[in-house]
Parts: C-alpha cells; sequence; structure tokens
C-alpha cells in the first residue's frame, strides 16, 4: 500500500513534464495472497505485489495508452516520453476530453484486518475446511488481499479508492461424487468457511449412484451461484452500452419493453454494501445507481464516458478498462428478493432438477440471450418438493429470455457471489444474488458422469 500522497506525487512529477494536449494517469496497485488446497493439503502459498502507472495522452483526435509496471517516480519524464511517441502511429478515434474534477459519495470498501490476513489464518480455513469434509477431498482456494486505485487528469481530476476483498471456494470429491460452495466479502471474517465446508459435503455425500434422466424441458431450482453466471453474461450481451449500439445486444428492439417475469428487478447499485461497493469508475466518474431491469421491463443500460457521448447521455460510471479503449458494464449487480423462503419454493415443486452451478457456460446468439452449458457439483432430482436423487449432469441450452419472462419464484435469502481469482488487476465485482424456481429450462443432452 502506498498513499495517497505518493500518488498525487507521481502525477504531479508527471504533469511537469506533460506532452500533448491531455493527460490521464491511472495507478493501480495490488496485494494478492492466496493459498491453493488440493486433496484438502495446501499446495501452494503465493503472496506478491503489483503496481502500474497507465499514461493516457490527448493530442487532438487521437489517444494514446501505455502501461508500465512498477515504475520509479524519479522516471516520469521518461515514461511521458516512451507514452508520448507512440501518438504519431495510431490511428484518430472518437472519445471525450478527459474528465474533470468530480466528487465522490462515501461508501465502505476496506478491511485493515482483510487487506492484512497472514498465511496462517488462511491455513487455519483449510484446516477447518478439510476436518469437515473428512473422508472428501477438498480442492479451492482462500484468497485475501485488496488493492489501491489512484486516477488523475490534467484537467483537475483526483480520485482515490482503497478497497479489500476475501474468497473462498470449496469442491467436495469422492470418486464420481462432488459438491460446490463458494463465499464472497470485503471482511474476510464474515466468510464462514465451516458453513460453505458443510454445504459443500452435503452435496458430495448425496451425490453417489447418479442415475440419469432423459433430456426435455424440466421446472428447475436454481442457487445463486448460477442465476449470478446468467447475469454476467447479460452484463456484457444485454446490459452494456456498448454491445447495444454495435447491435449484438438481446435489448435491441426490447428496451422499454416488458421481455421478463414482473417478479424480476435487476439493480445496478454501487453504494450496496453486503456486495462490492464502489463509488467511481476506471475513468474517475461517479457511479450511479442504475435501475436495469425494473418488474420484468428492460428499463436501462449502463455507460461510459464514450457511448455515453454517442447518446447524448452522461455517463452511468461504468467504465471498465482504460482510454481510449473502455467498456461499460455492472460492478454490483443487486436481484431484489421475494416473498418466499427457498425451503418453500422449493417444497411447491412436483417435479424438477436442482442445480448448484454452471460450467462451461458460453453465448450461443447474443440478440436471443441464448447460453448452453453444463450442470455440476450438486444435481439432484426434485419429487413432491424434495430432493430424492442425484442425477447425472445435463447440458442446457435455451433463450434466458424465454427462461426469465416465465412465472418464476424468487427467493427471500440472497448471497453474493464473484470470481474467486483474477488473472488481471485485482477488482472484484459481485452479483448479489437470490435462489430461483423456472417452471421450464430445456436440456438437450445428458453425460456419463
Amino acid at each position: 500500500m502506498k498513499g495517497r500522497e505518493y500518488y498525487e506525487d507521481f502525477f504531479k512529477k508527471i504533469l511537469n513534464n506533460k506532452k500533448g494536449d491531455e493527460i490521464f494517469v491511472s495507478f493501480l496497485f495490488e496485494k494478492n495472497e492466496i493459498t491453493r488446497y488440493s486433496k484438502s493439503r495446501i499446495h501452494q502459498n503465493t503472496t506478491y505485489e503489483n503496481f502500474r502507472v497507465l499514461i493516457s495522452i490527448k493530442e487532438k483526435d487521437r489517444v494514446v495508452t501505455r502501461s508500465f509496471t512498477n515504475p520509479d517516480i524519479n522516471d516520469a519524464k521518461e515514461l511521458i516520453e516512451k507514452t508520448y511517441d507512440m501518438i504519431s502511429h495510431s490511428a484518430p478515434v472518437d472519445y471525450p476530453d478527459f474528465p474533470e474534477a468530480d466528487s465522490y459519495k462515501e461508501v465502505f470498501t476496506f478491511d485493515e484486518k482483510t487487506y492484512n490476513v497472514k498465511e496462517d489464518e488462511r491455513a487455519e480455513a483449510v484446516s477447518k475446511i478439510a476436518k469437515i469434509l473428512g473422508e472428501f477431498e477438498g480442492f479451492g482456494v482462500v484468497n485475501t488481499g485488496g488493492s489501491e486505485i489512484a486516477i488523475f487528469s490534467s484537467k483537475g481530476l483526483s480520485a482515490y479508492g482503497i478497497l479489500s476483498d476475501a474468497h473462498v471456494t470449496i469442491t467436495a470429491m469422492k470418486d464420481s461424487a462432488s459438491g460446490w460452495a463458494e463465499g464472497h466479502s470485503r471482511i474476510f471474517s464474515n466468510i464462514d468457511v465451516e458453513k460453505l465446508a458443510k454445504e459443500a459435503k452435503f452435496k458430495a455425500e448425496n451425490s453417489f449412484n447418479k442415475v440419469e434422466i432423459e433430456p426435455g424441458e424440466y421446472t428447475v431450482f436454481l442457487e445463486p451461484e448460477v442465476l449470478a453466471d446468467i447475469f454476467m453474461f447479460a452484463s456484457y450481451i444485454g446490459f452494456s452500452a456498448k454491445t447495444y449500439q454495435e447491435k449484438r445486444n438481446f435489448l435491441v428492439g426490447r428496451l422499454g419493453q416488458k421481455i421478463f417475469s414482473e417478479k424480476l428487478t435487476v439493480i445496478e447499485d454501487p453504494y450496496f454494501e453486503k456486495g462490492f461497493a464502489f463509488p467511481f469508475d476506471f475513468e474517475g466518474i461517479p457511479k450511479k445507481k442504475v435501475e436495469l431491469v425494473v418488474n420484468g421491463v428492460a428499463a436501462n443500460l449502463v455507460y461510459d464516458r464514450k457511448t455515453a457521448t454517442k447518446e447524448n447521455k452522461e455517463s452511468t460510471g461504468n467504465a471498465a478498462g482504460f482510454p481510449p479503449s473502455t467498456i461499460p458494464f455492472p460492478f454490483n449487480l443487486v436481484v431484489e428478493p421475494g416473498e418466499k423462503s427457498k425451503d418453500e419454493i422449493l417444497s411447491g415443486i412436483e417435479k424438477g432438477i436442482y442445480i448448484s452451478r454452471f460450467h462451461y457456460t458460453n453465448i450461443v446468439n447474443p440478440s436471443e440471450f441464448i447460453i448452453t452449458g453444463m450442470t455440476r457439483d450438486g444435481t439432484f432430482l426434485i419429487e413432491n418438493g424434495k430432493i430424492t436423487k442425484p442425477l447425472k449432469n445435463l447440458r442446457f441450452t435455451d433463450s434466458f429470455i424465454r427462461v426469465l419472462s416465465q412465472n418464476i419464484e424468487i427467493s427471500k435469502e440472497r448471497k453474493l457471489i464473484s470470481e474467486a481469482t483474477s488473472y488481471d488487476f485485482r477488482f472484484p465485482t459481485g452479483i448479489y444474488a437470490p435462489y430461483i424456481m423456472v417452471p421450464s429450462l430445456k436440456f438437450t443432452s445428458g453425460t456419463e458422469f
């Protein structure tokens, strides 16, 4: 952790050597501490810090960005010169002027204890998981750490944020049986690893002697992990103004229409602190709360500055990436809860399939929101409101406009779902999702496992 003052000093040195019409600088610092375990034993402890500076220069209709890893503050002049050298080789782009100074709401983003979790604390979490799993072998990660983001422009923008986050995943396995559980939070102590281990074990110990079921249409009960997977894809091919403007988005021709069940409301809420709240985006623009789906109506999109300018609108503060190649993306989705408990919903299913999570999920047709994938780590037959038998995994292919337009049921209970590891800058996004019952999901084939 370097602190705001360090980034301000670094930016001043860069600004003193300014070239071009405007400058935009992003400072990204991350600390990653990951404990991976296999067969209930730790096999890797990784701790690393990474510091990057991204300098963007705008000159007339050209914008270039260059990234530097672990640069020295005294090399500011050289960093500017190397970036500016790219201008003459760049093509003209339609990109607005860099942003000016703004103000930001206060929101909880950082827990010092989570940022500074020690190896032995993560090891203790793995030990608790292994003890509960017993004869089942555990596989997964315990991931803690955090990051700093500082963004400045030559027009007066100055934004700084510090984050912490923690993630735990568990796959319990024995022979062909497996079960999955995951937990995510800004605060490591909020993740109940013992509860997660019991959940994963329960699914695994009830997954022996799987039976095959014929492909077809079935009522399904989906865990939050499944719904989050669906809305992760919707974030790209539905809620993003970029794909909408490029006409490779299922909301083209449907925006403003009721396309989902009236029970479904989805909000991009950057200030919802049970998720991964954060007050500004990667252009330094204050985030706005955006109602994306309201009682089934596709109401709004999220924008960065580039896509907002095309429609003469304001950015919603959803830029991911760096100039001039930003894309708008929802960072903190919240699915509004229903009125029934998950047990009440489950008890009302005469015959159906219980799905713990999807795997190898991919887009088939973005214009119709058609997705395909597999079930995994806990798929069960539901009969007369009860889970009765483990099922061999199935492949589904369906339009989730059709799926979510049915008479669905949404639970009161919700949980935060996120990615447990990242291969880019550490900045977790989340979906706060409920359990959901869908009357019909199309399964196209079965498996042998």
